[in-house]
């Protein structure tokens, strides 16, 4: 099940992963202020969902490292390694296990929990700045 999906101004959809629903509705309505359409997942299983099933162009993966059920946030960003590659990834977790495991799945990071809003958002800024350059090359 998706948990919310609404559309903002902007090309640009992120998919945030977070288990814990206060900090995902937080996340997600400061994106939405930011012009980002968000698309939100209670969980890695449910983020494969709408990257398998729904058809929905995603730009930035948004995801908490821990979380319940079959597909943590490692989990979730080697299935983007290997099925989507080109799909940008944002892990949030707890060093320094996060750290090491990290490196190879995601772009940069992991952020620490807690971790200031501006922060995310200027990241995700420039992983869809970047990911436009390389489309124009």
């Amino acid at each position: 099940m998706i948990t919310n999906l609404r559309v903002s101004s902007t090309p640009d959809t992120v998919l945030v992963v977070e288990d814990e629903i206060f900090i995902r509705m937080a996340i997600s309505e400061y994106l939405r202020s930011c012009g980002y359409k968000v698309i939100e997942a209670a969980s890695g299983d449910e983020a494969l969902v709408v990257l398998q099933h729904t058809g929905i162009r995603v730009d930035v993966v948004f995801s908490d490292i821990e979380m319940p059920g079959a597909t943590d946030g490692f989990a979730l960003a080697k299935w983007i390694r290997s099925n989507r590659p080109a799909l940008d990834v944002i892990l949030v977790g707890s060093p320094p296990r996060a750290a090491n495991a990290a490196a190879d799945l995601c772009e940069s990071g992991p952020y620490p929990k807690p971790y200031e809003p501006q922060a995310l958002v200027d990241h995700v800024r420039r992983l869809t700045a970047a990911r436009a350059a390389r489309k124009k090359d």
